[in-house]
């Protein structure tokens, strides 16, 4: 089984469209944007006619930044940095799926991500941990080394589809004013190549 970690932003949606897994998960670690990243994500897999599902498990505790609702650790090289995202991610996902047939767990990191856990020492790392282990999953990032524009230009994703997509970082709706949601709306606007910039100032 192919499971790709979903989100419901641009990068996860385009991998969905175009690698078509066996299962998008969601994942509500206690993050304060959960709620928009589910709907997000369940409405884009309908969409395509893919299988979504959730696994929450309550991690608000130990995190930090825009995501947790608090101060960004001195740690961050970002305000939404909330420690070893990635690794929690794929270890809860193979988890939950490791005897049910899971073979590879995909996630959508992307050339420009600026955290350790989206670039190749940790993708590698991951990778071969738990290719060691019990069930022998894989890890990969097809789009690691891809601009986020130009993935999304040669992606199947529908273009109607991209109203659907979430990536507010400080909670359930876009607040229009955190990394995330600039980072999706500035993508959007190159992506039609724009002739107003949308982020003013």
């Amino acid at each position: 089984m192919r499971l790709l970690l979903f989100s419901g932003g641009l990068d996860s949606s385009a991998l969905a469209a175009d690698l078509r897994p066996d299962l998008c998960l969601t994942v509500d670690y206690g993050q304060r944007p959960a709620a928009g990243e589910i709907r997000s994500s369940a409405a884009i897999a309908a969409a395509l006619d893919l299988r979504h599902e959730t696994l929450r498990v309550d991690l608000s505790a130990l995190g930090s930044g825009d995501m947790a609702g608090s101060d960004a650790s001195g740690l961050a090289s970002g305000p939404e940095w909330w420690p070893y995202r990635n690794q929690m991610l794929i270890t809860l996902a193979a988890m939950r799926y490791v005897t049910s047939g899971l073979s590879e767990i995909v996630i959508g990191a992307v050339g420009t991500d600026t955290h350790a856990d989206g670039k190749a020492p940790f993708l590698e790392a991951i990778d071969r941990a738990l290719a060691v282990q019990e069930g022998c999953v894989r890890v990969s990032a097809p789009a690691r080394d891809a601009d986020p524009v130009e993935l999304l230009r040669r992606s199947s994703l529908p273009r109607e589809l991209l109203c659907l997509t979430f990536s507010c970082h400080s909670g359930p709706y876009a607040c229009g004013q955190c990394r995330g949601c600039t980072k999706r709306l500035a993508t959007i606007y190159a992506l039609d190549d724009g002739a107003v910039d949308p982020l003013p100032g």
